[in-house]
């Protein structure tokens, strides 16, 4: 007879008891691990002295020069009183600029304040995409799928691109500023409910995105009085919004601006222009709202006194559970520099003012070589300092980038970027360390090439691109630099020498830097503590 009662093995059940034993052993260990952090190492530098001709296949590149000529030229009718100033696209040699303004004409309409921001432009943002948006269902007009608009605190900037005659393309255009245009619904009325929709959901995904930090970063280098940051994120209105008070926000922009209109070359299609048209159709003339912000030469000087003093603080975001942390590390640099700067450059420093914390203006021209240089210096990608060392040598971050903000009320340069929770420490003492080495280092003379080259190549290729052409320009002008200080500006940076530059470090990074950083507090405090122990940190909450 069989047995068929079932056979038990003893001993792959020993091993199966034996492994669960390994395994638990093993997580035990894992979890009594002490996490070791990043050690900090000296800055490294990349070697920009590399021989021509390389293996005698590469020729040697000569000095890039930027162009003298202006990009637009400014068209004059002293027989009419135009309510803009009325720009064409200069004659240019690059003949892919002229053949894509022959099949499309671009149309923009400027509208800037260089004495003061804008009033609360991030409504008035939304409200004009929800126009163009309503403009294109109710008209069905293929120009209105163009629609682009680019709004700063400064300039608000919209434009249409479409083979259409320029005229047509400015009756569109019009549209947007008529003194009914949000309340009228001859005109394709905007959704109220939706904008105020868009501007609660705009801040919770900044929170959820992380781009909260950039607010917390404006209130502590500019101060909570400062008008940029009182023109912006006005929550209460953002509840309360309604179309009477969208159409007095739109108003009140009409009535303080400056307006600039960006016609193409008159060589393009369908580009001539009728002037009396233009005046008939001009809205803003039946406008009478007194400007809110009255030009004053005195404004700057009162926000120099509000100016935050940075401490050696580090400002905490809370974010728990990230597995990286957010950094914003750089300085304010309005109009100023240290009086021992100013010694070294060769000026007069009347002894007796002894403190050399003392501060002299610095010119727009001087704000902005500052700016530009030392940003692409340490932060541009790829051949920047900051992204060769913290990145391809060390490996503490996928990209770090260096942001000049160079504005009519404040200037300064920010260096951002996200590092592993781990690399946290390291990763902010190796900004820092770039940051005081630029200051007691010359460059080489190699750098400086790279770095010229970089800079005019810039500028170069944003003339051949709309939009960055146009940027440029209303930049210039609500900053104040004429054609002829842009020229200046690049004489001087093509003259740019390893010491003029360090000079400019130690004007533009003096005092103490503003850091903030958003992560899993309770994770990095520890290596924070560890590897900048002499700083301060603090725990900030973001509205």
């Amino acid at each position: 007879m069989m047995n068929l009662t079932p056979v038990t093995h003893g001993r792959p059940k020993q091993l199966q008891g034996l492994m669960y034993g390994v395994v638990a052993l093993l997580l035990s260990a894992c979890q009594q691990t002490q996490i070791v952090f990043t050690p900090t190492e000296p800055p490294s530098l990349a070697s920009f002295d590399t021989p021509y001709p390389l293996d005698n296949h590469l020729p040697e590149s000569g000095v890039i020069i930027p162009a003298t000529d202006p990009v637009f030229s400014d068209e004059v009718h002293t027989e009419l009183d135009l309510p803009y100033q009325l720009h064409r696209l200069a004659s240019v040699q690059r003949t892919h600029v002229l053949s894509s303004n022959s099949l499309s004409n671009r149309v923009s309409l400027a509208a800037i304040s260089p004495q003061a921001p804008f009033n609360n432009p991030d409504i008035l943002h939304l409200a004009l995409q929800e126009k163009a948006r309503a403009l294109a269902i109710s008209l069905a007009d293929p120009c209105l799928e163009t629609f682009s608009i680019r709004v700063s605190l400064h300039s608000i900037n919209l434009s249409l691109t479409c083979p259409d005659d320029v005229n047509h393309i400015y009756g569109l255009l019009m549209q947007f500023w008529q003194p009914n245009t949000f309340i009228n619904a001859t005109t394709a009325p905007v959704d109220i409910d939706n904008i105020r929709r868009q501007l609660k959901l705009n801040k919770h995904l900044n929170a959820f995105s992380g781009a909260e930090i950039d607010k917390l970063w404006r209130e502590k280098l500019l101060g909570p009085e400062h008008p940029y940051n009182k023109v912006l994120n006005n929550d209460e209105l953002f509840d309360s919004l309604n179309l009477k008070q969208l159409q007095q926000i739109q108003q009140q922009a009409a009535s303080q601006a400056q307006w600039h209109l960006f016609l193409p070359n008159i060589q393009a299609k369908n580009a001539e222009f009728n002037l009396q048209a233009s005046i008939k159709q001009w809205p803003m003339l039946t406008t009478s709202l007194p400007k809110s912000f009255p030009k004053s030469s005195s404004h700057a000087d009162k926000l120099e006194t509000t100016t935050p003093k940075q401490t050696k603080k580090i400002y905490l975001i809370d974010a728990p559970g990230s597995v990286q942390t957010q950094v914003r590390l750089g300085y304010r640099i309005d109009h100023r520099i240290d009086h021992s700067i100013n010694h070294a450059i060769g000026h007069t420093v009347d002894s007796e003012l002894g403190d050399t914390s003392e501060t002299n203006p610095l010119s727009s021209q001087e704000v902005t070589l500052s700016c530009r240089s030392l940003s692409a210096l340490v932060g541009r990608s790829f051949s920047g300092r900051l992204y060769y060392d913290l990145r391809e040598k060390r490996g503490l971050t996928y990209g770090i980038y260096g942001q000049c903000a160079n504005a009519p009320l404040s200037s300064s340069i920010k260096f951002y970027g996200s590092t592993a929770i781990k690399h946290t420490g390291a990763f902010v003492v190796g900004i820092l360390d770039h940051l005081a080495l630029v200051k007691t280092q010359s460059a080489s003379q190699g750098e400086i090439n790279a770095l010229k080259t970089y800079l005019m190549g810039e500028d170069l290729l944003s003339q051949d691109n709309s939009i960055q052409r146009e940027n440029q320009y209303l930049q210039q002008l609500t900053t104040g630099l004429t054609q002829v200080d842009v020229q200046k500006l690049n004489a001087e940076l093509q003259a740019l020498t390893p010491a003029r530059l360090q000079q400019l470090a130690n004007g533009a990074f003096s005092g103490e830097p503003l850091i903030i950083l958003r992560g899993d507090i309770d994770k990095i405090i520890p290596d924070l503590t560890s590897k900048l122990p002499e700083w301060q940190l603090e725990r900030v909450k973001v509205d």
